[in-house]
């Protein structure tokens, strides 16, 4: 249904979503997504459900920014699945694995993006809608390092 050059501009979306976190480049991030018109939502478990460009554009300056959750940390895709429902829609599914770089490099964090949506555009490929599941490796070591369990060996991998 797509052609082997959609499939890569497809996993290519997926790839320049990632670098744009590890930039700091909430632009960037956002030109990977449909209009705020189109947009169909981002789900991100436990972080919160999006149901606006707009809200997610907010999630994500604060994602990167000062204090945020993805500074000093890169994220890294596998796994990226890419199946075609017509010529100018796709479903991809892949893994996610964050690595803390900005420290003692170690993984902090996996999970998985089930069946995001993906649209053909004027601009090329663009995510319309996700959904992400954390795995819950990531919540046992919060609870940790919450309840004050283990908490130097906690504190070094967040």
């Amino acid at each position: 249904m797509i052609r082997p050059e959609d499939e890569l501009a497809i996993r290519n979306l997926v790839v320049r979503y990632c670098l744009a976190t590890d930039d700091a480049d909430v632009d960037g991030f956002m030109a990977c997504w449909v209009s705020p018109e189109e947009f169909g939502g981002y789900d991100s478990g436990a972080f919160g459900n999006l149901a606006t460009w707009e809200a997610l554009r907010e999630f994500e300056q604060h994602h990167v920014g000062p204090g945020g959750s993805a500074n000093g940390k890169r994220h890294q895709v596998s796994n990226v699945y890419v199946v075609g429902v017509s010529a100018d829609e796709a479903r991809v599914t892949h893994d996610m694995i964050v690595v803390e770089v900005a420290q003692e490099p170690r993984v902090i964090a996996t999970g998985r993006y089930d069946d995001s949506v993906v649209v053909r555009t004027a601009d090329g490929w663009r995510f319309k809608s996700r959904k992400l599941h954390v795995d819950p490796g990531f919540f046992e070591l919060m609870k940790q390092w919450q309840q004050g369990q283990g908490q130097d060996s906690a504190q070094d991998r967040t």
